[in-house]
């Protein structure tokens, strides 16, 4: 999918160490406990991180659409967490960054 990274809203970063993407794609694969979290068994790539919170945008590979999760650090059994907000394009991706005020 194409998409900008350069012009991320407020304190959003594109995430450049692969190695880090591997842990957070690794530590959602973890939290989502539930077999009922709609991000159970997406292929998924971290894309982006918040500098000021837990929020990730992971691009969901074989949907073509885009996640942001608000990861929590163990694991959850209610599928509500960890929480997350899928849009389908860019624009909604920067629109939603944007929302969330950091």
């Amino acid at each position: 999918m194409s998409y900008e990274t350069d012009d991320l809203p407020g304190t959003w970063y594109h995430l450049r160490d692969q190695e880090r993407g591997r842990m957070l794609e690794s530590e959602l694969a973890h939290e989502c406990g539930s077999d009922r979290h709609p991000m159970v068994g997406q292929r998924v790539e971290a894309v982006a991180c918040c500098g000021t919170c837990d929020d990730v945008l992971f691009e969901l590979l074989d949907r073509q659409s885009w996640a942001i999760v608000h990861l929590t650090w163990r694991r959850e059994t209610n599928p509500s967490w960890p929480s997350c907000d899928v849009m389908e394009n860019w624009s909604e991706v920067i629109e939603e960054m944007a929302d969330r005020g950091h």
